[in-house]
């Protein structure tokens, strides 16, 4: 898309002409004349469209920091906060292991070997985030920056994905864990796990809820930014007395339900961490055994299902771009499954 803006300096007016298009680097020439600035936009726009390529002939490589470089400013740039502070750690990474290389000399092998590596310190998550950014770049100088590059990352082993974690608060540790937050010098603490428990919302869509996004009345919370999809979360009787608990007289609709005014940049991308200190204290104080903030979401989405709610209508409450995220719940329905087949007992006899 062309822009033509003016501009008065000291020698008289000039006319800049920018052209931004997607898939091609950003283009710009300056002129004394409207006519041609407007003039060169079409041609140029023009040349973009049929395939052609408009200044220097492409290179025929590029130097790895300088790819991440721009991939950074004009692809991770454009997604979502929690995906761009992820990708920032995972180019850190990336940017310590092959700065020193241009595009073409990072091999399968130079890339095996960084994925050996890597597995000393982190796990397979982990590393498979760092592998699908490093290919993304590929992919990208290939289709859009027009580098005749072979993807390195497509000709490797990956570690295989680790089966979905699933540990669950019962009862009675739900309850032990609620009494102690309480008691917590975070005074939100209660009511944001407790919110968690009745929503299954994500810990970071929970903890950066904003006033304007609840519904008391409708009795939902509108998630305008999500992992996925925006999605609106219903909410339990006991979630709206949570919330009714915490309620300033006056609020703001730009107000953060949990969090301080003044935050950090770190808490900012990822809102959890400002309850990550109290809630890791909870748990021991409960002595509750390898149990992650993110299992709250897995306690209430099981709970739920085998309360009977539908594995689309389950999908729908968590926020699951496919119903093969909530499939990891279905073994729960075991017990479930044996009593109601108990129910033929006697059949025929």
């Amino acid at each position: 898309m062309a822009r033509i803006s003016k501009r008065t300096r000291k020698k008289g007016t000039v006319y800049k002409a920018e052209i931004r298009m997607k898939g091609h680097p950003y283009l710009s020439q300056t002129f004394d004349r409207l006519s041609d600035a407007q003039r060169w936009a079409e041609d140029t726009e023009s040349t973009l469209r049929s395939g052609g390529y408009v200044g220097e002939a492409p290179p025929d490589d590029m130097a790895f920091s300088k790819a991440l470089d721009r991939y950074e400013l004009e692809v991770s740039s454009q997604k979502r906060p929690n995906t761009r502070a992820r990708e920032i750690t995972s180019a850190n990474i990336l940017r310590e292991s092959f700065s020193r290389l241009n595009l073409k000399e990072i091999t399968p092998a130079r890339v095996a070997a960084f994925r050996d590596k890597r597995l000393q310190s982190v796990g397979p998550s982990t590393l498979q985030k760092d592998l699908a950014l490093l290919s993304h770049l590929y992919t990208i100088a290939r289709m859009e920056w027009a580098l005749e590059i072979n993807n390195p990352v497509a000709a490797i082993r990956k570690p295989a994905k680790p089966s979905g974690r699933l540990r669950l608060l019962s009862k009675d540790e739900a309850r032990n864990l609620l009494g102690i937050c309480k008691t917590s010098r975070n005074k939100k603490l209660y009511h944001y796990v407790q919110l968690l428990l009745h929503t299954g919302m994500r810990p970071s869509e929970a903890a950066g809820v904003a006033w304007g996004q609840v519904n008391i009345d409708a009795r939902i919370i509108d998630l305008t930014i999500t992992k996925t999809k925006p999605r609106r979360v219903p909410l339990t009787i006991k979630a709206i007395e949570i919330l009714l608990d915490i309620m300033p007289e006056k609020c703001n609709s730009k107000d953060s339900v949990f969090l301080p005014e003044n935050i950090s940049v770190t808490v900012q991308r990822r809102p959890n961490l400002f309850f990550r200190r109290a809630f890791d204290n909870a748990i021991k104080k409960a002595k509750i055994e390898d149990f992650h903030m993110h299992d709250l979401r897995h306690t209430a989405a099981s709970y739920l299902l085998m309360a009977g709610v539908d594995l689309r209508t389950l999908a729908e409450i968590l926020g699951h771009s496919t119903m093969q995220m909530v499939q990891r719940y279905t073994h729960l329905l075991d017990d479930h499954k044996i009593k109601a087949i108990d129910q033929l007992a006697g059949l025929g006899d």
